[in-house]
């Protein structure tokens, strides 16, 4: 097992200092509560140890599934859910179907992910499948349907677990920020779990596009160092312990896939076709509608036929997603016309209503396009 690092949970460690299995546990709590992925490393060498020690053990494998989604291996951890379903260790554990949903969902197979949750919930109905049936709804662009679920999710939980309560809180609050709707979940996710990453993170941007640049960077160093939560410092002037403004590059591995979204944001060609190398990998993991819309915009971007891209665009559309930058991203592409076209102008419209939804230099991008094509 790897050298257990500094974090918030050091007794709970300490007391499972001879078990691998609570000792992954308690890592991957560490990660949700510090939002630093390097606790999901830690927690993947505490369950390889377990398995070296039984290769069966069902609940070993489980979390090797958990930790595969978390590190982006997506086509793997179906494999590895789907085999947790079979054989003589079959089990009806609403987990085995949860994760493989998770898999599912992540490659942009919704329908599949539905039909495991599905299983899942009938199994076990609560928390933890409210929420993803719930996130699964605003995939497919059904809003009423994701608040619906989400607000189950809020009433199944408990202050005598507060952190995934404090999840489906700020879950809830972000939604509700990104439909033009007050967000007290973002509070009341704080107030069940102080300094919780995931609710710092929501209240940023909710500040950043406030224009409160204080506020907002006190909140996003607290996020953890994610690629999104440092490229929404890099906007709001922050900067690093040096004195530096703070670089995107330095989380870069963290998440390739919103690297490159970042980098196809960039004036410089070679950033251009660096996000478009990128997101061809990622395609070897995930097709989902986020992911390949990301790629239409950094091949755009990098100078490919805005018909040829605005037709892999509006391809994606078609999946009913309603994510703010996904609007954007398909808006600008359309939109590499003059006039600008009302279809163009109203994906942008649509983006821009979304509030903290996009990120300043998001929203002034959406904005130029639209002033090259004012409405009659």
């Amino acid at each position: 097992m790897a050298t257990p690092a500094p974090g918030p949970l050091q007794a709970e460690r300490d007391r499972a200092a001879q078990d691998p299995l609570a000792q992954a546990r308690v890592r991957i709590r560490e990660a949700r509560l510090t939002g630093d992925p390097g606790f999901y490393t830690l927690a993947e060498s505490a369950v390889d140890c377990a398995m070296l020690r039984d290769p069966k053990d069902l609940e070993a494998r489980r979390l090797r599934v958990h930790l595969l989604i978390q590190f982006h291996k997506f086509a793997e951890a179906e494999v590895a859910a789907q085999a947790l379903q079979q054989g003589p260790t079959k089990s009806a554990n609403f987990l085995d179907y949860a994760l493989y949903g998770d898999a599912l969902m992540e490659q942009g197979k919704l329908d599949e992910a539905g039909a495991a949750y599905q299983v899942a919930v009938d199994i076990r109905p609560g928390l933890e499948m409210y929420d993803r049936i719930g996130w699964l709804r605003w995939l497919w662009g059904d809003v009423k349907g994701a608040f619906e679920m989400q607000a189950l999710a809020v009433s199944a939980g408990s202050s005598l677990d507060p952190e995934p309560l404090a999840w489906v809180l700020t879950r809830m609050g972000w939604l509700h920020a990104i439909t033009g709707q007050p967000s007290p979940q973002i509070e009341e996710a704080l107030a069940a779990v102080p300094d919780y990453p995931a609710a710092h993170f929501a209240r940023g941007r909710v500040r950043l596009a406030a224009g409160d640049l204080p506020g907002a960077i006190e909140d996003l160093k607290r996020a953890g160092p994610t690629v999104e939560a440092t490229r929404a410092l890099a906007e709001a002037g922050a900067m690093d312990a040096a004195g530096r403004p703070v670089a995107v590059s330095a989380v870069a591995q963290q998440d390739p896939r919103g690297y490159a979204i970042f980098l196809a944001d960039s004036g410089a060609l070679e950033d251009q076709k660096k996000a478009v190398e990128l997101l061809q990998v990622e395609l070897d993991n995930r097709k989902d509608a986020v992911t390949l819309m990301a790629l239409a915009y950094a091949r755009f971007r990098s100078g490919a036929d805005h018909r040829v891209c605005g037709a892999e665009a509006r391809s994606v559309l078609a999946t009913g997603i309603v994510e703010p930058r996904v609007l954007l991203q398909a808006g600008l592409i359309v939109g590499d016309t003059v006039p600008v076209s009302k279809e163009a102008r109203d994906l942008l419209e649509r983006a821009l209503d979304s509030g903290p939804g996009l990120l300043p230099s998001e929203r002034k991008r959406a904005e130029v396009t639209l002033a090259r094509s004012p409405v009659p």
